[in-house]
């Protein structure tokens, strides 16, 4: 199945609150960069409006359901229908490419190769389990910081282990945040509510910036019969409008027809068998930070290679910045929706391997890969694969 590139243009400004309530001095703040799960809802509830009659056509019936099942469709958590959306994204885009959030373990330009955090053998540390290098650079204290973000051919040299003249991409360059004002709104009466005002933020894109999502979509039937359903979307024409957002915000959504890897091919060979995993998108595990693929105590990978090969690794250090809160309102339900915190885009998971087999198949299982413990056909744990070392003295 293809994956189609997609690219976002909003008409105006647009609203992605985060967890934090609106009320007394706390402004709105909207202007957070969309969640991918949000991209995802935006996408299946278009596909769902345009296709809505006609999902029989192409989807069978699911009516034997368990008690359990109906349970949770009556609470609204559970779905039959599209379950074959698979979304990555979105991320912001120039004339340049692609951008992804910058590596955690990436600092602040300080000459011609941008220095990196790196594992220290031998260092002492108070670490949890089960890490066993700290992480950390013996360049000189700075309040500066990485911009923010980084161009796809960026990140493969930094994944090559080249980090000369690298260059990070600010927000403030690629999106603005916008505050405006509003009133309250009495529900009941459905009118303005008396002396109640608040102040929300607005995410606003600079000119000549889009957002950027890949997305394949097939629905399948008893019978063996299959239709892409982004094809469908986009017969007579590669664009249509996306609700995107809160307040029903709206972008002009655009098909470029064409198959696109959002990533590199990984390094062909790793220093003495060490694998680091980047995060490009916020990842959910049910241990915290800790995936639910690794054994907590040792470390040890417990992921196979087409449900056979095992790897040989173990994790051994991590960079991880502070959790994401992400949080919503079920509209089906109308109640709110489980606060998650999340491992933040940038994320760094340093791994050593047995031998080169065992680093070439672990490159293989997590590159180019979503492997949250859940949601990942949101999106959700997508991450890359490079080379690191330790640090020199």
């Amino acid at each position: 199945m293809m994956n189609y590139e997609l690219e976002l243009q909003p008409r105006d400004v647009l609203y992605f609150r985060d967890g934090r309530p609106i009320g007394g001095s706390a402004e709105g703040s909207g202007a957070v960069w969309p969640h991918p799960a949000l991209f995802h809802s935006a996408l299946l509830a278009a596909l769902q409006r345009r296709f809505s009659e006609r999902l029989g056509e192409w989807e069978s019936e699911h009516h034997r359901l368990t008690d359990s099942e109906k349970r949770k469709q009556e609470r609204g958590k559970v779905r039959f229908h599209l379950g074959g959306l698979k979304s990555w994204g979105p991320f912001p885009k120039t004339d340049e490419g692609i951008l992804v959030a910058t590596p955690a373990d990436l600092l602040a330009q300080g000459g011609v190769a941008a220095p990196l955090l790196l594992p220290e053998r031998g260092g002492v540390s108070n670490l949890p389990e089960p890490l066993k290098y700290p992480v950390g650079s013996f360049d000189g204290a700075t309040k500066e910081k990485p911009g923010e973000w980084l161009f796809l051919s960026e990140l493969s040299r930094y994944l090559a282990g080249e980090t000369e003249k690298l260059r990070t991409v600010a927000s403030r360059e690629l999106y603005l945040s916008e505050a405006r004002p509003g009133i309250g709104i009495d529900a009941e009466r459905r009118v303005v509510a008396e002396s109640r005002f608040y102040s929300a933020e607005y995410l606003r894109l600079r000119q000549g910036v889009s957002m950027a999502a890949f997305a394949s979509c097939t629905a399948k039937k008893y019978n063996g019969a299959e239709t892409d359903m982004l094809e469908e979307l986009f017969r007579e024409t590669n664009r249509c409008d996306l609700i995107f957002g809160g307040q029903r915000g709206t972008a002009r959504l655009e098909c470029c027809r064409r198959l696109t890897a959002l990533v590199a091919a990984p390094p062909d060979s790793f220093p003495e068998n060490r694998v680091k995993w980047v995060l490009l998108s916020p990842a959910f595990f049910c241990n915290g930070w800790i995936p639910g693929w690794l054994d907590r105590r040792s470390g040890a990978v417990m992921l196979r290679e087409n449900k056979s090969e095992t790897v040989d690794a173990r994790l051994v250090a991590a960079c991880i910045p502070k959790p994401q809160v992400v949080s919503g309102w079920n509209l089906a339900t109308n109640v709110p929706k489980v606060t998650r915190l999340l491992v933040p885009a940038g994320a760094v998971y340093y791994f050593e391997c047995r031998t080169q087999e065992d680093a070439r198949r672990l490159c293989r299982i997590l590159h180019g890969r979503t492997k949250p413990d859940a949601l990942g056909e949101q999106g959700v744990g997508l991450g890359v694969c490079g080379r690191w070392d330790f640090m020199k003295l």
